[in-house]
């Protein structure tokens, strides 16, 4: 793996996004295993518009599952502009969903709730963000003497992308 450079992990990728890459992508790659989803299989990812659910998306097409997802209308066109499907435009049962939205709902259906961190998946990470498959947003960086407004923003449920704090 290359050293990280001044404007990030790789080209293009930025301090701030590879700062913000790690959670998102391996919450959504360890989900992904953990659904044994398989390419050609159909899998829908619900919350799709979190970093989360935009990494499972975008990895889930890396690996050639077809994917509907579901997100407000500020990120559905992003995700249309990756691949996904929009659920209106459903054709057939999926195989497998993954919720990146409610995970107390979902534990009450009886879903699966994985809580391993696999590190070892960091530098294909940074490959894959690099190659452009994997794209964290940051909504917005802060100052340490700014976190009460990075707290606000966070907290609204609605940041638009990670929220970031640099020292």
């Amino acid at each position: 793996m290359r050293e990280p450079s001044r404007s990030g992990w790789r080209e293009g990728v930025t301090a701030e996004q590879a700062a913000a890459l790690p959670m998102a992508a391996e919450t959504a790659w360890r989900a992904l295993d953990d659904l044994g989803v398989q390419p050609g299989e159909l899998l829908i990812v619900h919350g799709a518009g979190t970093t989360v659910g935009e990494a499972a998306v975008r990895f889930a097409l890396h690996r050639g599952i077809r994917v509907i997802a579901t997100a407000g209308p500020t990120r559905a066109a992003v995700l249309e502009g990756i691949g996904a499907q929009t659920l209106i435009e459903l054709t057939g049962d999926p195989d497998r969903v993954l919720t990146v939205s409610d995970f107390a709902a979902a534990a009450e259906l009886g879903a699966r709730i994985t809580t391993e961190i696999r590190y070892d998946l960091m530098g294909e990470f940074a490959r894959l963000a690099g190659e452009g498959v994997l794209a964290v947003s940051v909504a917005r960086t802060y100052t340490l003497d700014q976190i009460q407004e990075a707290a606000k923003l966070s907290q609204s449920r609605r940041p638009g992308g990670k929220v970031m704090l640099v020292l």
